[in-house]
């Protein structure tokens, strides 16, 4: 009665199979694009002198519809986290049946003990 105890576990050992770790070293590479940006924040208006109050609507300086443009810069220190990382993808599983065809053997007992 032992032995087919000894029996049954080598077969469940047979089905479990066996594990391995295989291990590649990559070079992994991410472009990366860093464009400039800027928001205007809510703007703050203060009053210089007096008011001046004129007669008319000759009294005022400039043209309808221009814009007054002036540029600030900053030097900036941009920090980009990023996370490398690799995705393993497996490939069909592939099975050589030719070993049970044959007649003669370490194949012929298995075929005979299943």
């Amino acid at each position: 009665m032992n032995d087919n105890f000894e029996a049954d576990t080598q077969y469940m050992k047979d089905e479990i199979g066996c594990s391995t770790v295989g291990c590649q070293d990559v070079d992994v590479c991410i472009p990366i694009t860093i464009k400039a940006f800027g928001e205007v924040g809510n703007i703050k208006t203060q009053c210089l002198g007096k008011s001046v109050i004129s007669s008319g609507s000759d009294a005022c300086l400039g043209k309808p519809g221009e814009v007054c443009k002036f540029t600030v810069s900053q030097k900036l220190h941009v920090e980009v986290p990023i996370i490398f990382g690799a995705r393993a993808e497996a490939g069909e599983a592939i099975i050589d049946c030719g070993c049970i065809e044959k007649t003669d053997g370490p194949c012929q007992m298995n075929r005979e003990t299943y």
